[in-house]
């Protein structure tokens, strides 16, 4: 799912991870991998988000998914992996919390 500016900004404000840029070099491949999305890094991988809404709205709650985790310590290749949901973005914007299990 392609995010709106006000999404983006609202994921990394509650979670601290960094969207992918739109011109960086790696999204095309990303892209082809994982689809249309816009991705999100940061200490943990690779992450999509998705909205839980059968209509999404601007501000629904969202849920994160990650598709990849990096190879190792030094953080400069990532490893593809089934999408594993990692946190859920409340409408009223409280922060992340933990998916249900």
């Amino acid at each position: 799912m392609k995010l709106s500016t006000n999404q983006i900004q609202r994921i990394e404000d509650e979670t601290g991870a960094t969207a992918v840029p739109p011109e960086n070099p790696a999204l095309e491949q990303l892209q082809g991998h994982f689809g249309e999305h816009t991705f999100f890094v940061d200490g943990d991988g690779l992450h999509v988000w998705e909205s839980t809404d059968e209509k999404p709205v601007e501000g629904g709650k969202m849920v994160g998914l990650r598709v990849a985790t990096w190879k190792d310590e030094s953080k400069t290749t990532l490893v593809p992996h089934e999408p594993t949901p990692t946190a859920v973005i409340e409408p009223s914007g409280d922060g992340p919390s933990e998916p249900a299990a």
